[in-house]
């Protein structure tokens, strides 16, 4: 085997070497081409089967492992959900409940505003004659707001008249 190979690359590296380049007319011309060609014999023959483990699991496993994460997932956003919403109608009970008790403050810290808005308005205008201390200063009677003539009845509503 070992003369085979030494005979073989002997034989190609004759082969490989190009010819002597000749003298023509004309000057120096190249040989003959050198052409890359297969060994004798052949080439060995190239394994190309695919020797791989089976790839994981089965699509229909993939389908069932989706679909039952997906529900799960749905299951905590609902449960997550519900409880939110219960937060949120406590929170709202609540306020309802002491709703009362925030309104009468309010009243009571406005009426404390407008007495001690008058007082001070008194004391401003205490020069001017007539002047009434938190009176309104407007002196006119009330008038609804105009008929809209030409409208339809049908269409009244809609454009915001009152009758």
């Amino acid at each position: 085997a070992l003369a085979e190979s030494t005979a073989f690359s002997a034989d190609s590296a004759s082969a490989a070497m190009p010819s002597e380049p000749h003298v023509g007319s004309g000057g120096l011309t190249p040989g003959a081409p050198v052409q890359d060609v297969p060994p004798p014999g052949g080439f060995k023959p190239v394994r190309y089967s695919r020797n791989l483990p089976k790839g994981g699991p089965s699509s229909l496993v993939i389908a069932l492992g989706s679909a039952a994460l997906f529900t799960f997932g749905m299951y905590k956003v609902i449960s997550a959900n519900r409880l939110r919403r219960s937060w949120f109608r406590e929170e709202k009970d609540i306020r309802l409940a002491i709703l009362p008790f925030l309104t009468a403050e309010s009243d009571l810290q406005q009426q404390h505003i407008k007495s001690t808005l008058t007082q001070k308005e008194a004391e401003l205008m205490a020069s001017v004659p007539g002047w009434e201390a938190g009176a309104s200063v407007y002196h006119s009677r009330y008038m609804k707001p105009m008929e809209k003539i030409g409208v339809p009845q049908s269409q009244k509503s809609i454009f915001g008249a009152t009758s």
